[in-house]
């Protein structure tokens, strides 16, 4: 592939941006909300939604409760249920979707798309 092509994102682009952290709002609002908000799963000290305008099909994001800027500021605890979502997430996508692979990472700061 020589570009990465998500048309559908162009809505999103577009769109007016709320003030404040969307990942901050989402999960503070009730759980009759998380199917309109898709989150998947709510954890003690994180949760898993699907991203709205997403690159690519199975595109997920595991996101801790608590606003960091910097990983090396989360809790074990937080660094450990972080990765056993993740686990979870491949293993749900891998039963369900198939991938040939799965690309894990992280945007850190505004110009990695934070």
């Amino acid at each position: 592939m020589k570009r990465m092509w998500a048309p559908w994102r162009i809505e999103y682009i577009r769109e007016a941006k709320p003030e404040g952290c969307i990942f901050c709002a989402v999960p503070a609002q009730t759980h009759e909300h998380d199917a309109e908000n898709l989150i998947l799963h709510r954890g003690e000290t994180a949760f898993v939604l699907i991203n709205r305008y997403p690159y690519t099909n199975g595109h997920l994001m595991v996101v801790p409760y608590r606003h960091v800027d910097d990983p090396r500021d989360l809790t074990a605890a937080e660094l450990g249920e972080i990765m056993a979502l993740v686990n979870a997430a491949i293993t749900a996508l891998q039963s369900s979707m198939r991938p040939d692979g799965f690309n894990v990472g992280m945007n850190l700061g505004a110009a990695a798309g934070a």
